[in-house]
């Protein structure tokens, strides 16, 4: 199976308060210029997903659906439980695994530092080396018949695209 798997963190939100739910806190007006920057490089790349997966907290849906509308893309955003901050790295990619297609690229949308611990766990590694910053993107390169079955193939922080 080769498959391309885009990883991104949720744009920048509102300020933390007591008055808002953690997994209610909307993107502000940062982050929703991030995440149309992010779908704009997206559509100049050619990395247009097949399917796009998110979070179901309000800021991952909302980074999703920009993402989604302005690059183009026609498929709608499927909200997963398991890209929430409480599923451990390897829940969420055996539900991905379970999930994913030949040939297919996905985009999945959710939190830090569980986002960099999925890509540690289908990485193979113990030790984590990454951090995603706010409306990054990272690729990941799947091929289950290779000797390296899972690559990374770049990761870009939405300041630079």
């Amino acid at each position: 199976m080769k498959s391309v798997l885009y990883l991104m963190r949720h744009a920048t939100a509102d300020v933390r308060t007591s008055l808002v739910d953690e997994a209610d806190r909307c993107l502000n007006e940062k982050g929703r210029l991030q995440a149309r920057r992010v779908a704009a490089f997206m559509q100049k790349q050619g990395l247009l997903p097949d399917r796009i997966f998110c979070s179901p907290q309000t800021k991952a849906v909302q980074t999703a659906a920009l993402v989604r509308k302005d690059s183009g893309v026609k498929v709608p955003v499927e909200e997963w439980p398991c890209l929430l901050p409480s599923v451990t790295a390897a829940d969420a990619k055996a539900h991905l695994f379970s999930q994913l297609q030949d040939n297919e690229a996905v985009l999945l949308v959710g939190h830090e530092p569980e986002l960099a611990l999925l890509v540690n766990e289908l990485l193979g590694l113990d030790k984590t080396f990454l951090e995603l910053k706010k409306a990054s993107l990272t690729c990941l390169e799947l091929d289950s018949e290779s000797t390296v079955p899972v690559r990374l193939a770049w990761s870009v922080p939405a300041k630079f695209m």
